[in-house]
Order: structure tokens, then C-alpha cells, then sequence
């Protein structure tokens, strides 16, 4: 399997990938048009103000447009060490546009990165569906269209985030092992070198599941010197070499700067300093039960919310379907942890997703690409709603995890006999009709 024809679109994906490319673009369109003026303004600085004050999307961050406008980095780039490696050419061509034509691109470059990711995480869904599971056509552009109506698998492409770029390389790598498997083929060192560097590369937890997906492909044979020293070794060694170059020769000046800005300001407006600290402190410690003191691993834990209704209300419902109150609020700011639905229609629905859900992992259990999947999810499971890492907002996750969901139902579409079968398509496809008329109109709704 080469890159060159790993990336090249096949007849039958076309009609499917390019369909929804419109859509993203669509709503990529609707994000920059919401304050279109405000977002391309090509000012001398101060862009996290112009961005944070106009940008507040269900908790999702703003960091790569500003980084793009005036490479000020306020992302982790420990847990995303390529992340800024990706947006530092383009900042330079920004940076251009901004002084020669003042127009900052910084929301058309992330738009640009937002469309190739999702289009290509439609490509390797549909192939999931088609070369792994061996669905029919018709049923591998179900599960694809069922992913993508999803509240948050659909907003991750358009927001300035990280997690649809994570969502195409997770795919990627399901697609690649998941063929590997089915062949009885192994993926080889280099082959989970490019995985490792380019999924933990723009997301540090993702580590875990590309080393998973190695072991379940290679079995006892992921137990190798070589496997371990290129597959695993020179890629982590390569990203915290990568890291570390960016910390000390961006991060670390910059730090130095921001502190002395401060320091300024609070000298001449010492009042205005204080009040911000008091008023953001009261409202995340009485919304979240974090203080804006902790270190980073403090401010996403949470220890208090109820499990069982972060599971109903925001694992299970927020992530696929979003909530008619505090519609797109940010926890951190405007939004309670907990919110419910307006209509008892949002719980049928959650409810016959989670069946679906739960039948499609039990006929799917044998299968040994889906025990992998299972045990990614479980991961998952672990870190958001049993140690509560995030579970505040556990929602902006959705895209680590919730392909599981359709590729369960793939395989209960597959197992199913005819009759059975036809029921199953007939619910499937009123569930992503309703969801793809809901959440986009919701999304409308807030931005327009």
C-alpha cells in the first residue's frame, strides 16, 4: 500500500467524498461569514482579543488563527508537537498578506486544512466500511453519512481545532491495519514509524492507540527489536526533538514577552487585572470545580460531575446531538457542565443509537479489527469518564472515539439477514437524515 495511491480517490468514493466536500465547504463558508469583517482584519496585533471575543464554539479553541495571524502560541505543544510545525509556513504567507494586502488569511488557511482533512476522513470511513468490513456500497456510504451527521464529528471540520486532522490520521490508521488484517499481512517498521509520527504527532494520546493497532495487526510479531526501535523509538525521539526546538526558540521568548506585556499592564490598569482573575476564578470553580491556578492536568479533571449523566447528556447525547439550550456555549465561559434536552424526541433518539450501538458489539465481538477498535474505545472510556480527564467537556472529543458507533452497526448490517437487514438500513437512514437536518440547523441557527 503506497502513500501516492493511498491519497488517490477511487470511482466509487468520488461521488460520496465530493458530495460532502460541499457541505464542509458550506459550513466552513458560514464560520468566516459570521464576522467575516472582524476575522480578516489586518491589525498590528492584538488577535487574541479580536479572535476570543468573536469565536466561542461549544469550547473548541481559536489557537491556530491566532498563531497563523501573529505566531503567538497558547496551545500545549507537548501534546501536539506537529501542530505548530504545520501552521509555521503558513503564518510567513500570512504574515505577507497581512502587511503587503492587509487581509489576514489565518481562517482561509485553517479552512484549508479543516476541508483536506475531512474530505479524506470520508475517504478512508467509506473505505473502513467497503475493504475492511465488506459492506456493500450502499451500506459503506450509510455508516460514512451516519459519522458525519454527528454534532461533533461535523463541527471539528469547520472550527480551528486540531481534532479533524486527529480524525484523518485515526481513520488512516484504521483503514491501514484494518486492510493489513484482512490480507494477514504485516505492518511493517516503517509503515508504523509514518503512523506514529503523524498521529501522535498531532495528538499525544493517539500514541496509544496506533501502538495498539500495531500489536493487534502484528500480533506476536510487534514484539521485535527493529519493530520497537523505528516503529516506535525514533518517531517519539523525533517528536520530542521536534517539541523541544519549538519550545526554546518560540515558546520560551514569547513567555518573556507575554510577561512583560503583563506586568506593564497591570501597572496601569492594576483594577481591571483583578476583576478578571476573580470573576473567570468564580465561575470555573462553580461550573467545573477547577481553578484557573491548577497546572494543566488540575484544569481537566473533574471529580464531582455525575458520571451517569456526563454518559447521557454529553458522552452519548452532546457529542452526536447538540442541545437546543446553551446552544454552542463554552463551559469555560457561558455553559453549565450539565444541560438537558428539550425534547423527549433527543432521548429516543440517544437511546436507539446506543442499541444499535450495543447489538453491533455483539455480533461484531469475534472480529478481531473491531476488538481493536474495542479496546481504543476503551481507552477512551478510561481516561474521559473514569479518571474524568476532560469530562467537563468531554463532548469536543467526540472525534477520537465515535467512529465505533458506525463501523458497530456496519458489521450488524453485515450479520443481518435480509429482512432484518432492510429494517436496519430503513433506521439507519431516517437516524442520519434527522441528525444531519438537526444539527445543521442548529449550527445555522447560532451562526447566522
Amino acid at each position: 500500500m503506497d502513500m501516492l495511491g493511498l491519497f488517490r480517490i477511487k470511482k466509487e468514493e468520488r461521488l460520496i467524498a465530493f458530495t460532502l466536500l460541499l457541505v464542509f465547504v458550506a459550513l466552513n463558508a458560514m464560520l468566516i461569514y459570521s464576522h467575516y469583517g472582524t476575522y480578516t482584519m489586518g491589525a498590528k496585533g492584538g488577535y487574541w482579543t479580536i479572535f476570543t471575543n468573536n469565536f466561542r464554539m461549544s469550547g473548541y479553541d481559536n489557537w491556530s488563527w491566532i498563531t497563523l495571524s501573529g505566531m503567538r502560541v497558547h496551545f500545549e505543544t507537548v501534546r501536539h508537537p506537529l501542530f505548530l510545525s504545520l501552521l509555521y509556513p503558513f503564518y510567513h504567507l500570512n504574515h505577507l498578506l497581512i502587511k503587503y494586502a492587509d487581509l489576514n488569511a489565518a481562517v482561509f488557511i485553517t479552512a484549508m486544512f479543516q476541508l483536506f482533512s475531512a474530505f479524506y476522513s470520508v475517504v478512508f470511513m467509506y473505505r473502513i466500511g467497503r475493504e475492511v468490513i465488506g459492506l456493500e456500497r450502499r451500506d459503506a456510504h450509510l455508516i460514512t453519512l451516519f459519522l458525519f451527521s454527528f454534532a461533533h464529528i461535523l463541527l471539528p471540520t469547520m472550527v480551528p481545532d486540531h481534532f479533524v486532522i486527529s480524525l484523518m490520521f485515526l481513520l488512516m490508521t484504521l483503514y491501514i491495519c484494518g486492510v493489513k488484517m484482512r490480507k494477514n499481512e504485516l505492518l511493517n517498521h516503517w509503515q508504523a514509524f509514518w503512523l506514529i509520527f503523524f498521529t501522535a504527532g498531532m495528538a499525544a494520546s493517539n500514541a496509544a492507540k496506533t501502538l495498539l493497532a500495531g500489536l493487534f495487526t502484528n500480533g506476536r510479531r510487534f514484539f521485535t527489536l527493529k519493530y520497537f526501535l523505528i516503529g516506535f523509538l525514533l518517531p517519539a525521539a523525533l517528536l520530542v526533538g521536534i517539541q523541544q526546538l519549538q519550545y526554546y526558540t518560540i515558546e520560551v521568548p514569547q513567555k518573556a514577552d507575554t510577561k512583560r506585556m503583563v506586568e506593564n499592564r497591570k501597572k496601569k490598569q492594576p483594577n481591571f487585572f483583578k476583576k478578571y482573575s476573580e470573576d473567570r476564578e468564580k465561575w470555573l470553580k462553580s461550573h467545573t470545580g477547577v481553578k484557573t491556578d491548577g497546572n494543566a492536568f488540575e484544569k481537566l479533571i473533574d471529580l464531582k460531575t455525575s458520571r451517569p449523566t456526563a454518559l447521557v447528556e454529553n458522552f452519548f447525547g452532546e457529542s452526536i446531538q447538540l442541545h437546543q439550550e446553551y446552544l454552542l456555549k463554552d463551559v469555560s465561559w457561558d455553559r453549565p457542565v450539565v444541560v438537558t434536552y428539550s425534547w423527549i424526541a433527543n432521548y429516543i433518539v440517544e437511546a436507539l443509537i446506543l442499541l444499535l450501538f450495543l447489538m453491533g458489539i455483539v455480533v461484531a465481538s469475534k472480529e478481531r479489527f473491531f476488538q481493536m477498535l474495542l479496546l481504543w474505545f476503551a481507552c477512551d472510556l478510561t481516561l474521559h469518564i473514569v479518571l474524568g480527564f476532560g469530562i467537563n467537556e468531554v463532548y469536543i472529543m467526540t472525534a477520537g472515539w465515535a467512529f465505533i458507533i458506525p463501523i458497530a452497526c456496519g458489521y450488524l448490517l453485515l450479520r443481518l439477514a435480509h429482512r432484518p437487514r432492510t429494517l436496519l438500513r430503513y433506521t439507519l437512514s431516517a437516524l442520519t437524515c434527522a441528525l444531519w437536518v438537526y444539527n445543521v440547523t442548529q449550527i445555522a441557527l447560532y451562526l447566522l
